[in-house]
């Protein structure tokens, strides 16, 4: 894993299982609202074209669809991940951040925007060894932590650094669902660009100039 969430084209997985039990990674109901936004703005060019518009129509048909990616790159931003640890990793985890890393200058102010997913960590308890609790988390508190812990060492292979392991694989898992819907928001882009050319072509074969979407939010 490297701190700039990997491009994925394929869709990971968003559940595992855990002593028999399922559990999301991301929430059905956030995961149908992201395929939502995908498909809606697909479905919407595949049945909208530029015959017989005015200039002034066929600018709404694109400000339509522009509105609507900018919505899912808005949903994708906000959404909260369940971020899935045990009492071990958990121990681990927090005591990394809040005891054994070292912040500088530029680091610091990562960890304070951290504050709120920790303030939630603070004080949980956990009845076994084996039980897990979700852990609220979007994508930028994820690349955040990561960057962070990425500096944190361990000594051998010892349990803590299985235990460490463990929790790079957590982050691992919520990343690939991040840079799925990031690489999807990013091919969608030139696939609107694209379209919107198209509803002009019928009029102006000789075009050639694409509409840009100013693409400024990043996960």
């Amino acid at each position: 894993m490297t701190q700039k969430l990997e491009v994925n084209t394929v869709k990971p997985e968003v559940s595992f299982s855990h002593f028999d039990i399922t559990y999301r990674v991301i929430d059905f109901v956030d995961e149908i609202k992201l395929d939502g936004g995908i498909d809606t703005i697909r479905n919407y060019m595949s049945v909208t074209n530029g015959f017989g518009k005015t200039e002034e129509q066929k600018d709404l048909d694109y400000a339509y669809a522009q509105s609507v990616w900018k919505t899912f790159q808005t949903d994708l931003r906000e959404i909260k991940l369940n971020f899935y640890l045990d009492r071990a990793q958990y121990n681990l985890l927090t005591d990394i951040l809040l005891k054994k890393l070292e912040y500088d200058v530029n680091t610091v102010f990562i960890a304070i925007e951290l504050t709120d997913l920790l303030g939630g960590m603070n004080g949980t308890k956990f009845a076994d060894e084996m039980e897990i609790k979700p852990f609220k988390a979007n994508a930028t508190e994820i690349t955040y932590m990561y960057h962070l812990i990425q500096n944190f060492k361990v000594k051998g292979l010892t349990k803590e650094a299985y235990t460490f392991s463990k929790i790079l694989r957590r982050i691992g898992d919520i990343s690939k669902i991040i840079s799925y819907y990031d690489a999807n928001a990013k091919n969608l882009t030139d696939e609107i660009s694209k379209w919107a050319l198209s509803l002009d072509a019928i009029d102006n074969p000789s075009i050639s100039e694409l509409p840009k979407i100013e693409n400024t939010e990043e996960v």
